[in-house]
């Protein structure tokens, strides 16, 4: 019996074989970015979770002590300094019982900090309306503390809230070790603006400038705190 031409046939040609290849590479350019972007948005989301549960943890703190944790600045690994706010909510007493990692911690700090490396969230707090970092806000003066500020990097993995030398674009300090920035105008509308640089927003793309921010307690007076507390509290 002579076979029939099904049975002839041996494997694809070379045009199918590059038909297909060209359908997968199609697909994996639909499906890779897609696939990046949930990655992003899982990590804004359990930023803004992780916040929550710290912002619970300092409430919980002051109602037992009337004094939110004393600001810690910058919380890299680099030094005792920047994990003390932070200690003050597990030990003794466990508000929480660990402080989670910024998932976008894998800092790029401005050029001359030389600091890289896995970080925690930071944490500024203070006294509204009273002084910043070495005056009557400062922990080692004993004053209590009645708002405060907690950042991560967002998906930029930038620091965003840094000092003027290291962002010469930037015409205040809006550092965490510095909250709640006394010194700056807090009516002026250029100081309005820069605030809301400061904001995370993915409608500005999903991996794009910003810290992801959360404030509590007290609000100060000014339309720079307007504009911080309303788009970042309860986020």
């Amino acid at each position: 019996m002579r076979p029939t031409r099904w049975a002839q046939a041996r494997g694809f040609t070379l045009i199918e074989l590059l038909i297909v290849v060209a359908i997968i590479a199609i697909l994996a350019l639909i499906a890779v970015p897609n696939f990046l972007e949930a990655q992003v948005r899982a990590k804004v989301s359990r930023s803004r979770n992780d916040m929550r549960a710290l912002s619970v943890a300092e409430e919980a703190y002051h109602v037992d002590w009337n004094s939110y944790t004393n600001h810690a600045g910058g919380a890299d690994l680099g030094g005792d300094y920047g994990l003390r706010g932070w200690r003050q909510l597990t030990t003794p007493l466990a508000y929480i019982t660990s402080i989670p990692w910024d998932p976008f911690g894998e800092a790029r700090h401005p050029v001359g900090t030389m600091r890289w490396g896995r970080v925690l969230y930071e944490l500024g707090s203070g006294a509204a309306g009273i002084g910043s970092a070495g005056t009557p806000d400062s922990p080692e003066q004993g004053f209590p503390s009645n708002t405060w500020q907690m950042s991560g990097h967002g998906p930029d993995k930038y620091d965003d809230t840094v000092t003027v030398s290291n962002a010469p674009d930037r015409a205040w300090s809006w550092n965490e070790a510095r909250y709640p920035w006394v010194d700056i105008p807090p009516n002026d509308p250029a100081a309005v603006s820069e605030a809301l640089s400061l904001l995370y927003d993915p409608t500005n793309g999903t991996v794009s400038r910003g810290n992801i921010l959360r404030f509590g307690g007290m609000k100060p007076g000014g339309r720079i705190f307007d504009v911080l507390f309303a788009n970042a509290s309860g986020k």
